[in-house]
């Protein structure tokens, strides 16, 4: 087991602990920092011609973490649709070296335009990891800094944890089952019940009720939680705090 293998570790449990996008945010700064960038930028890349505006950028964005300055200067001077590296990500699905992406543009203006200012806040060199979901969406996670000297190996770690934190702040972002109406007493209480492992006969026996009847409470409970079974049912009351 190599020190690599442990720091790697240790940060999916980070990732994993990360309870909402603002924990994921810091935890991915903190990645950043700790393979020694002074930026890192990612989510959803945009559609090719979107607009400019920082509502669809943050709506967008798992993490924004620039020099101060950098970002604004960004958004007045319009230039994710300029950007070289916006433009690699549209076409590439391999990592890259933001030099790459500027070698490969084919607008020459824009790498002096972009990389130029990038560099005037000390954002010279960085590392782009595109990561397609299951809907074959692109995200993309964007590594900046004075310069990137990562080895082989800490690329493909950094590939590695990139994967798994999109992984996850999409998973923060899924929809959340609702309740289509209010559970009821009783059939909270024979939730509630099921959830502590009580058999349909012994919920009866405890609420004095018939077993037919706390059936048809859990299964009302069930319905109106659009879960397909008892265990889901209790699961989705537990997850949107129904049953403490």
């Amino acid at each position: 087991m190599t020190d690599l293998f442990w720091s790697t570790w240790e940060i999916i449990s980070l990732i994993e602990q990360a309870v909402d996008e603002g924990a994921l945010k810091n935890c991915l700064i903190d990645i950043a920092k700790s393979y020694g960038f002074a930026s890192v930028f990612g989510g959803i890349v945009p559609p090719g011609g979107m607009r400019n505006s920082k509502a669809e950028i943050q709506a967008r964005a798992v993490v924004q973490y620039f020099p101060d300055g950098w970002a604004a200067r960004y958004l007045d001077q319009n230039y994710l649709p300029r950007d070289p590296i916006v433009g690699r990500l549209q076409k590439d699905r391999n990592a890259f070296s933001w030099s790459e992406s500027y070698k490969s543009c084919p607008e020459p203006d824009n790498v002096r335009a972009v990389g130029g200012e990038a560099a005037d806040f000390g954002l010279v060199e960085g590392f782009v990891i595109p990561i397609t979901t299951l809907d074959q969406r692109i995200a993309a996670l964007s590594f900046g800094g004075a310069r990137d000297d990562l080895s082989n190996r800490d690329r493909s770690a950094l590939i590695f944890l990139a994967n798994f934190a999109i992984g996850h702040w999409l998973y923060l972002r899924r929809p959340r089952p609702t309740c289509n109406k209010t559970l009821s007493p009783r059939e909270l209480d024979c939730l509630l019940w099921a959830g502590e492992g009580k058999t349909d006969w012994e919920i009866s026996v405890i609420l004095g009720i018939s077993r037919s009847t706390v059936t048809k409470h859990i299964t009302s409970a069930r319905e109106k939680l659009n879960a397909v079974n008892k265990p889901h049912a209790i699961a989705i009351a537990m997850r949107l705090k129904i049953l403490g």
